[in-house]
């Protein structure tokens, strides 16, 4: 299991509305920034869905998108191309690397060209025993022999996940902003290895369906408001587990 932490800075403000869910800066001019990124969603999701948006500073969107979409490739190289929670997913993570795409101006045409040769370079033909990313190991119905090993970077997994969770977490959180004192952990885990964290999830509500490819489980501590946790499933592959809480210490002595 990988358990990171990111910690997060004070910043006061007169409305939480303006304010950057990220940084946490005051907004002048406010940008949508999408939880979960638009070219994330499956082909097989209803029109209907609701794809949340939450308010942003242009520099964190920025950054974060091209975050995302590296990370979108990569990880969706690693989905099966036949699971309903994916389906399109694969294709879409090719045509971003140029494949098979036209009418591209030079200089996206020489952006995608760049991406494709860092990933494709870095790809490995898998070796068995060797770790695999919970959820995103082999594809079933093919020989280890025939396939190759994606990394991964643990910023682009820190990053973007933490940022969908402060997402989650202002839209079904009233609002709530991820901010001192409070942190911010994030663990990707087999779902099988933390059960007794789990169990903790059906003492609380349902889960919330963004259509077949994200399903977002949220739960509140009876006795702290302000512990919160987190299971987010992605394409019904892999998932985000967080918790969102006072300092370890405030937590031990409130407990005592």
């Amino acid at each position: 299991m990988i358990a990171l932490e990111l910690s997060v800075t004070h910043h006061s403000g007169p409305k939480k509305a303006m304010r950057c869910v990220h940084c946490l800066s005051l907004l002048e001019k406010k940008t949508k920034d999408h939880v979960f990124p638009s070219s994330w969603y499956p082909a097989t999701t209803p029109e209907k869905i609701q794809r949340w948006t939450v308010p942003s500073c242009g520099e964190c969107n920025g950054k974060y998108g091209e975050m995302e979409k590296e990370l979108f490739i990569r990880a969706a190289m690693c989905v099966g191309p036949l699971k309903a929670e994916a389906a399109g997913l694969s294709r879409k993570a090719v045509e971003s690397l140029g494949v098979g795409v036209s009418g591209l101006s030079p200089e996206e045409k020489k952006h995608r060209e760049a991406l494709k040769k860092k990933i494709v370079g870095e790809l490995e033909p898998y070796v068995a025993g060797t770790p695999t990313f919970p959820g995103l190991g082999l594809h079933k119905g093919f020989s280890p022999h025939q396939q190759y090993m994606v990394k991964i970077p643990e910023v682009l997994l820190k990053e973007v996940a933490g940022k969908i969770v402060r997402g989650c977490e202002y839209v079904l959180g009233n609002q709530r902003l991820t901010e001192d004192p409070a942190h911010l952990r994030i663990y990707f885990a087999e779902e099988n290895s933390i059960q007794d964290v789990l169990r903790v999830f059906d003492k609380f509500g349902a889960a919330t369906h963004l259509g077949p490819g994200f399903r977002v489980t949220r739960a509140v501590a009876h006795d702290d408001h302000r512990l919160v946790m987190y299971k987010i499933d992605i394409w019904g592959t892999w998932s985000i587990f967080a918790v969102i809480g006072p300092p370890d210490n405030e937590r031990e002595t409130h407990s005592s």
